[in-house]
This record gives C-alpha cells, sequence and structure tokens, in this order.
C-alpha cells in the first residue's frame, strides 16, 4: 500500500451526531499526516517474576498535520482551516469527525473508520519567502466505528447498516 491510497477526510460542518457530515480530503499542502494511537499501558511486575507484563488500557488517536496555505480547488476546507485559526474554537465548537480510508478494490466504497474529534490549533507562521504553515491536531474522541467510505459521494456507512440505494443517492 502506497502512502495515497491511505486517505483522511475530515467534517468541515463540525457535525457532532455525525448525521450530515461534509467530508472533504487532506491532502493538498500536506507533505505529512501520521495517525498515532498513543496506547495508554499499564505494567506490573511480581516479585517472582524476572520479566513484568504488560496491559493495553485504551487509545487515544490522533492526528497533527502542518497544511501549507497554498492555493487549492478545494476552497471550502482552506476557508474552515483559516476560521479555525482566526476563531480558536473551544468546547463544543471544537468537535468534529474524521475518517480514515483504505482505498484498495474496485471501489468506490472501501474500508474505512470513523471517529469524533477535538479539534485543536497548534500555530500558524514559517519562515521568510515561505508558504504560512498552519498547525492542527485531530485528538480522537471515543471509540472509531467500522464502516465503509464513498470516494466518489464522500459518505460514510457504519458496519451492519443498510447501503443507501442507487435510487435514493441519485434523487438526493
Amino acid at each position: 500500500m502506497k502512502r495515497h491510497e491511505l486517505q483522511h477526510f475530515v467534517d468541515i460542518n463540525n457535525d457532532k451526531t455525525m448525521s450530515n457530515p461534509s467530508y472533504h480530503l487532506l491532502g493538498e499542502g500536506i507533505t505529512s499526516l501520521t495517525e498515532e494511537f498513543n496506547a495508554e499501558e499499564e505494567s506490573e511486575q511480581w516479585i517472582n517474576q524476572q520479566n513484568g507484563t504488560t496491559d493495553v488500557k485504551s487509545y487515544t488517536p490522533s492526528i497533527s498535520l502542518e497544511i501549507q496555505d497554498v492555493d487549492q480547488d478545494d476552497t471550502d476546507l482552506v476557508d474552515w482551516i483559516n476560521n479555525l485559526i482566526d476563531t480558536l474554537p473551544t468546547g463544543s465548537k471544537a468537535v468534529t469527525s474524521y475518517v480514515r480510508v483504505r482505498i484498495k478494490g474496485a471501489g468506490p466504497s472501501y474500508p474505512a473508520v470513523q471517529r469524533m474529534c477535538a479539534i485543536t490549533v497548534g500555530n500558524t507562521g514559517g519562515d521568510a519567502g515561505s508558504n504560512v504553515t498552519n498547525s492542527i491536531t485531530l485528538g480522537g474522541r471515543g471509540d472509531g466505528i467500522q464502516g465503509t467510505f464513498n470516494a466518489e459521494t464522500k459518505k460514510f456507512t457504519p458496519e451492519g447498516a443498510p447501503a443507501p440505494s442507487r435510487s435514493k443517492a441519485l434523487s438526493d
């Protein structure tokens, strides 16, 4: 799998119910994006043991990204990011969701994980003569939801949910 086949989409509607998200691809202006899983571990070693035991208690995934402020086709995503930088949202205004998609097979639907997240604005700026760079973190909230993501319609379908009918999708 190549890096371009692992895609991340963010909801710029900040739809906390995940009922009407507007997912946009995180891509242009980003040279590196890594989803950290941030495992919380607990280790114990008994006095009669030579080696201890480690258990995983939980995960708190997060995505840290630096995006250059460059001209791109997705002006809605640029406007959303600029609004984050200008308003520094907190509380419920800083909650949205993202989807991690593995682009493999014929498509247009691919295996995906949807996750609520809190948006943290890190910084904005850069060196003389370079594009402005904005730093944002999407910190995971709760469990991820397994499902599929349609790369054409930008819609996520949870595992076990009925897929939207083609005629319904065409009439919307």
